[in-house]
């Protein structure tokens, strides 16, 4: 479970795609070894050794700036967002949990897991569409890069574990 937001040196989020948060072990890891500094702490959560009390970080910011390579990483969150969470057969608009993803060419008939061959379905096109190749999508599928999906993640709504985060995330969607 990841319960530190983590900020490159500029306080804009490393990553949105997927969101640069780690656990709170590793985040205490790195501020002894002085990689980040903590900006935020959760208010009611502590960590007790023999000779420490330390509040758990909530966001922390990086000592050095990091340039990371803007490739999207192929995952059913993403495949979700690139969609929009809408039914590329119906065209309606889903929760996470009442999506699915469908093969465009079904793997039993050779299609593969790739961005071009994945689009978001509701359960019930997905059951109808089953292992066919009719009906096809409304819209295409592609693979997006990193700055047209992360445009995407600014205009959408979001989880998060802290409330202290919105001013840091609010700042990175408009950046981003």
């Amino acid at each position: 479970m990841s319960h530190t937001l983590l900020l490159n040196k500029d306080y804009n989020p490393i990553s949105v795609l997927p969101l640069s948060v780690i656990n709170w072990q590793h985040s205490i890891k790195l501020m002894f070894l002085g990689r980040i500094q903590v900006l935020e702490t959760y208010n009611d959560w502590h960590v007790r050794s023999e000779k420490l009390t330390l509040n758990v970080p909530s966001v922390a910011v990086t000592n050095e700036y990091f340039n990371l390579r803007r490739k999207v990483r192929f995952s059913r969150h993403n495949i979700y967002l690139r969609d929009l969470y809408q039914c590329q057969y119906c065209e309606d608009t889903f929760d996470f949990k009442d999506l699915t993803i469908d093969h465009v060419i079904p793997r039993s008939k050779g299609g593969k897991s790739r961005w071009d061959n994945v689009v978001t379905c509701c359960k019930r096109c997905n059951h109808n569409k089953a292992d066919k190749l009719t009906p096809r999508p409304i819209h295409k599928p592609y693979e997006p890069d990193y700055w047209r999906l992360a445009s995407k993640w600014r205009n959408s709504p979001i989880k998060i574990k802290d409330p202290k985060w919105e001013k840091y995330l609010d700042a990175g969607k408009q950046v981003a």
